[in-house]
């Protein structure tokens, strides 16, 4: 191939996003073209022709598009890098191809778009935050023994008696078309606590007065909780037996029932409640006082987070949130709205990039390591914590996470928490003598 030419490039960049549009001269292209279009002729199989002697003109014609198709996929990737590494740019991921121009004996033309990674620099570390007021009351503790009562309830069969509130009914179920004329749009058999239904809200007075066995049917607007999105917010005809009644038997709070949870008596039962709620404020508090400092890191330290990133991210949220649905029966297709979710979850996917991106810079400076040893005690602590780890060795289970990439990826998070921790030690920290916190922890957990 004789000398090259040069490329025209064009490069735009809006913060870390960059496009280059890149043009090839026709000269270049043509010995390209020349290049393959021999190739092709050499083991070319055309009526009356040997292989390798069939005229240029008639493999142009035969194979054209072929041929147009191997030179660009061999001349697209290889301008790409050669410009990138002139430019010295380093995409973080696969250039977005986009107005690919070219036929034989004129110019290549082509956009690329893609992100860089962004100037991340920690200078501002003047942080403070508020600790909440960490306060186990009376009250705290008699909610906490009644949650406990509750779980300890039993169902027992009602005998001989109308359904009313909170009892609980097996209902057999059959959603229909509000007209009942049609295919079944559903079907269910599960229980329903009355008083406290909210998929079919109908249920919590259509069930009272019911009895085992009987049935009735009724139309109704479905709850916007109820599973199926497409159904959610729908008139239907609902027909319903009711095929079990039972109600909950709750056990009294005494002695008996704290030998039950493992404790000598109630009060004993009642100082290990209040260590609990102690231990869980005193979490809730170290959570708040962390998203109080990291939101103070980014916004002293703002990051320019790649739009790539954060799709990315998106992708994961998306993906982990749809397995949760499907372990619980739910089609995750028709559970939501992906694409309103998606735009719901951007500014917490932005903001934990740039924590992330923020915390690791904040380690390099600070040499924050963690060697291999810390990460093996690490998963050994887990496994331990995880109802006996499933009866694995820790050599095991860490020779697996060496494999498929867990075992760095674990010391990535365990290095971010030492950043997180250090920036903490050096942080004001103010406690509220405000209003006592919620038992349950902050809102969403």
């Amino acid at each position: 191939m004789s000398e090259q030419t040069t490329n025209q490039v064009e490069h735009s960049q809006d913060g870390v996003r960059h496009t280059l549009r890149i043009v090839v001269p026709a000269a270049d292209m043509s010995e390209r073209v020349d290049a393959a279009t021999q190739a092709y002729r050499s083991r070319a199989k055309l009526a009356g022709f040997r292989p390798g002697k069939a005229p240029l003109s008639m493999v142009r014609q035969q194979f054209g598009a072929d041929i147009r198709k191997h030179v660009l996929d061999h001349m697209l990737p290889e301008v790409l890098s050669s410009e990138l590494e002139t430019l010295e740019l380093r995409p973080l991921d696969s250039p977005e191809l986009a107005d690919v121009q070219f036929e034989p004996g004129n110019d290549l033309e082509f956009t690329v778009n893609f992100d860089t990674a962004p100037e991340v620099e920690v200078t501002n570390l003047d942080l403070s935050a508020t600790r909440p007021a960490i306060e186990v009351t009376d009250e705290m503790v008699v909610e906490a023994l009644e949650q406990l009562r509750e779980r300890g309830g039993q169902l027992v069969a009602v005998e001989d008696a109308p359904a009313a509130m909170e009892m609980f009914g097996r209902c057999e179920m059959e959603l229909l078309p509000k007209d009942g004329k049609g295919k079944k749009l559903a079907e269910e058999d599960r229980f329903v606590r009355i008083g406290h239904e909210q998929a079919i809200p109908a249920l919590n007075e259509e069930l009272v007065g019911m009895r085992e066995g009987e049935s009735t049917e009724f139309t109704t607007t479905l709850g916007e909780q109820y599973p199926n999105a497409i159904l959610a917010g729908k008139e239907v005809l609902c027909r319903v037996t009711l095929a079990e009644l039972k109600q909950r038997t709750l056990p009294e709070v005494d002695d008996e029932f704290a030998k039950d949870l493992g404790a000598e008596d109630l009060a004993e039962l009642r100082g290990k409640v209040a260590a609990d709620i102690q231990a869980n404020l005193e979490n809730n508090a170290d959570r708040d006082v962390q998203t109080q400092l990291l939101k103070g890191l980014r916004d002293g330290n703002p990051v320019d987070v790649p739009d790539s990133l954060i799709e990315r991210r998106l992708d994961e949220m998306s993906r982990r949130f749809a397995n949760d649905l499907a372990q619980q029966g739910i089609d995750p297709r028709n559970a939501l709205d992906w694409q309103a979710f998606r735009k719901e979850q951007r500014t917490a996917a932005a903001d934990s990039i740039a924590e992330e991106m923020l915390l690791d810079h904040y380690a390099v400076d600070q040499e924050i390591e963690v060697d291999d040893d810390t990460v093996e005690e690490e998963i050994r602590t887990q496994m331990e914590q995880s109802e006996g780890g499933n009866g694995r060795s820790v050599a095991s289970f860490t020779q697996q996470m060496r494999k498929d990439g867990s075992f760095d990826g674990l010391r990535v998070t365990m290095r971010r928490r030492l950043a997180l921790e250090r920036l903490q030690g050096h942080a004001t920290i103010d406690i509220d003598s405000g209003e006592t916190p919620n038992v349950s922890g902050p809102e969403g957990e």
